[in-house]
């Protein structure tokens, strides 16, 4: 009885003084992070890190976060953030995002208020920390940006994973997206949210889509640079709005000056309305909606419905063409310098 008290003791002692050496390296490694950030130029700023969760989790608690890289003009601040764990699984963590955050970019700053933001991520087993899978879900989302436009989504789930498969490229990545309840800002909306063509808030926004890089997204790719985008195949992109239904599929590359190149078949539903929202809003000029038109109402009526239609968007030379009429330039989905 007593040897086995014994044993009991020293592997209840050996494993207090594991977990609190395993809480250590992970508040080291979080600062080391942070202070070659800081040499790197970026800034880098914490009030207060934290290690919590004894006997069975590795909870840290970052508070007075800030965190800036000057040279890309992003930034992001949070009066408290929690990255969560189990000892035994070091490389999935759940992050837990605070109810009010700020988020800069090199166009706008913008303060985001949730009622739920959190995440969860898998790295791969080694030092360089590679993605392997992802997930997120929001719910009660406000935006609002220093210019005084505001957005908002109801909910939202966002899932990231390695593709798989013989096909699959070495660097590419799953990516689905399920939102509902999606307010978007007033100036992209204005003269048409809450009036009689559009109700206030688009009811669903679907895709679901692979994403090809040119490196695997890792620690020494966020240190040094993000991967470059070099392809995109859409399984499914969807919106539902009102009346309106749009739907797309295809696959798209990037050209030598980073604009897209490829093919994405659209199927819209009440599409006459859609070109009178663009036209109404200023995205389309009088002149080009009455082409389009003309045009996609040939197109329609040879198809026999006149309120669906089944359409190309190409991608070619830097331009964008919906059927046979050119609509503007082409996404830079990648800036070379």
């Amino acid at each position: 009885m007593r040897v086995l008290l014994a044993i009991v003791v020293l592997a209840a002692g050996g494993y207090f003084g594991w977990w609190f050496w395993a809480a250590s390296a992970f508040e080291r490694a979080v600062t080391r992070w942070l202070d070659e950030r800081s040499a790197d130029g970026w800034v880098a700023e914490t009030a207060d890190i934290s290690v919590q969760g004894f006997p069975n989790r590795l909870d840290m608690i970052v508070t007075g976060l800030d965190i800036a890289d000057p040279a890309s003009g992003w930034a992001w601040q949070a009066g408290e953030f929690q990255i969560l764990s189990l000892p035994y699984r070091p490389n999935h963590i759940i992050a837990a995002f605070p109810g009010e955050q700020v988020v800069a970019s090199p166009f706008e700053t913008a303060r985001v208020e949730s009622g739920l933001m959190r995440g969860s991520v898998v790295f791969e087993p080694n030092t360089a920390l590679a993605l392997d899978r992802s997930s997120f879900e929001i719910a009660d989302m406000a935006i609002t940006g220093d210019s005084g436009w505001q957005a908002g989504v109801a909910e939202a789930t966002f899932a990231t994973r390695q593709a798989e498969g013989e096909n699959a490229r070495p660097f590419a990545h799953d990516v689905a997206l399920d939102a509902e309840g999606v307010v978007l800002p007033g100036y992209w909306t204005a003269g048409i949210a809450g009036g009689d063509m559009l109700p206030a808030a688009v009811e669903s926004l679907r895709l679901d889509m692979t994403l090809d890089f040119d490196r695997p997204w890792d620690r020494p790719a966020v240190e040094a640079g993000n991967p470059v985008l070099e392809g995109i195949e859409i399984r499914d992109a969807s919106v539902a709005w009102g009346e309106l239904d749009l739907r797309g599929r295809g696959t798209l590359g990037v050209d030598a000056d980073g604009f897209a190149e490829g093919r994405i078949d659209l199927r819209a539903r009440n599409w006459h309305e859609m070109i009178a929202i663009a036209e109404r809003t200023g995205v389309l000029g009088s002149t080009l909606a009455g082409t389009l038109r003309s045009g996609l109402d040939l197109i329609a009526v040879l198809s026999g419905d006149r309120n669906s239609l089944r359409v190309p968007l190409d991608f070619e030379d830097g331009r964008m063409r919906l059927g046979p009429v050119v609509i503007g330039e082409a996404p830079r989905l990648v800036y070379r310098y």
